[in-house]
């Protein structure tokens, strides 16, 4: 089985890796600059390129980590996260929010785990 990798613009790691129906992915602003929820719709729509790009989408989203710097941010990500995610619950991944330090100005970024 043949992995495939889409580098990232930091050296040394890969933004996307699929290896037979499986995708692994991480996303986060492209903008530091902006307020949380500037950074979520960043991260969001970063994520759903990522996914489409590899052959997946939304729904094949198996587990999804967020780290978070900053916990008081954590019902404005619930809510963004609903819409976002949609109302089949059927689809729903597995989700976890970790508070984490990150570096660069980031609030938060997403690690997820689909199927293609």
């Amino acid at each position: 089985m043949q992995d495939t990798r889409w580098p990232s613009a930091s050296g040394g790691r890969s933004r996307v890796v699929a290896h037979g129906a499986q995708v692994f992915a991480v996303a986060n602003a492209s903008d530091a600059g902006l307020d949380f929820e500037g950074q979520l719709a960043q991260t969001l729509a970063m994520l759903e390129q990522h996914l489409l790009h590899a052959g997946s989408s939304r729904a094949g989203l198996l587990s999804v980590q967020i780290f978070i710097t900053d916990f008081a941010n954590k019902p404005a990500l619930d809510l963004a996260w609903s819409r976002w995610i949609g109302d089949n619950n059927a689809a729903w991944p597995q989700r976890a929010v970790i508070g984490a330090q990150l570096d660069g100005g980031l609030l938060l970024e997403m690690v997820a785990v689909a199927f293609r």
